[in-house]
């Protein structure tokens, strides 16, 4: 049970409903909807950050699920173990990323073992060392690599909501919130 109930989506704010409309209809999107003030930048934002990220889709989610396990959040992991799964990540990555670095890389590249390393830091400390910036920096332009620390924010910051406010996993399939009339 979250520590506050959920939005109701026929009780929300049009701006949110409108923001809501087309999405799955999950927990944390309920939670954000209860911020009415920012919850439909929250969503798009949110949109921009996955779908619309220019990283690579497989360090994106290696990035995605490192700050989850750093943060403990559940329901982050499970849902991005799910897109990661979609965009070709290998099992054996997602089990090597919620270890490292207490078993060793495993099935991890030099590429990914860079990425998990910066964003430890960057959650950990807010920043990373030259040596990790250069690495990481390596493989991107300098709009990813500002992407990429944005997408550490931002996945800190929703995962730090699902905590806090104890998100649950949905059973079954959640649907999706119906498109506003208008």
């Amino acid at each position: 049970m979250p520590r506050i109930p959920y939005a109701q989506f026929d009780e929300v704010a049009d701006r949110v409903r409108d923001a809501l409309a087309g999405r799955r209809r999950i927990n944390i999107f309920k939670m954000i909807a209860k911020a009415e003030n920012c919850a439909p930048e929250v969503l798009a934002l949110g949109h921009r950050m996955s779908r619309g990220s220019t990283l690579p889709p497989l360090e994106r989610e290696v990035v995605i699920l490192r700050v989850a396990h750093l943060l403990g959040a559940s329901y982050q992991w499970h849902e991005h173990q799910a897109v990661a799964a979609r965009v070709g990540l290998p099992t054996s990555t997602v089990d090597a990323i919620a270890v490292y670095p207490d078993i060793g890389a495993g099935a991890l590249t030099d590429r990914q073992v860079a990425l998990l390393d910066f964003t430890d830091a960057v959650v950990t400390t807010t920043t990373a060392p030259q040596e990790l910036f250069d690495a990481v920096r390596a493989g991107y332009t300098d709009s990813q690599l500002v992407e990429l620390v944005l997408i550490i924010g931002f996945y800190g910051m929703v995962g730090r909501v699902m905590n806090t406010f104890e998100i649950e996993l949905e059973s079954g399939d959640p649907g999706t919130f119906e498109p506003t009339a208008g």
